[in-house]
């Protein structure tokens, strides 16, 4: 066998192998990935200290714990009906550029009484925005990220992107 050959084998037979599987289709990827279908979104906030009363006097979170010395917290863990999200102080260099800089959204059941909601705890809501594929505002949370809070309606939204 010449040596050119020889040199190539690992990746011919890589090749071969793959081949001999067939495509991977996106039942195969799932099913060996492990997902479970939960999400745990995390937002960068410079003082979790302030971040977290925020979210949850003002916006209208379930705060559910702290993580680190019991004055010095650098986590919060939050829910949102079954969803958990979390807000992190930066602990890895290139964090802190992430702080203020996210978006993140949650579905409501009624967007005009949440937008009022929040507005008397103390939030400043931007106006409803009506979409194609769903109606939201946004309030910015004192690092500056946008906390969406949205609905459909499938009458009007024909695409549901939750």
């Amino acid at each position: 066998m010449p040596s050119r050959t020889l040199a190539r084998l690992p990746s011919l037979l890589a090749s071969a192998l793959l081949a001999a599987a067939g495509p991977a289709r996106a039942d195969d990827r799932a099913a060996h990935g492990g997902f479970t279908g939960e999400v745990k979104p995390v937002l960068y906030v410079a003082d979790v200290e302030e971040s977290a009363p925020f979210f949850r006097d003002v916006l209208g979170f379930e705060l559910l714990s702290y993580a680190g010395e019991e004055d010095d917290p650098y986590y919060a863990d939050l829910a949102a009906g079954g969803l958990k999200f979390g807000l992190h102080e930066p602990a890895a260099p290139g964090q802190e550029a992430r702080v203020g800089r996210q978006r993140i959204y949650f579905r409501v059941e009624d967007l005009e009484r949440h937008r009022t909601r929040v507005a008397a705890w103390g939030a400043v809501p931007g106006a409803v925005v009506e979409t194609g594929w769903m109606d939201y505002f946004i309030v910015r949370d004192p690092d500056g990220h946008e906390i969406v809070f949205a609905v459909t309606d499938p009458e009007r939204h024909p695409i549901d992107p939750w």
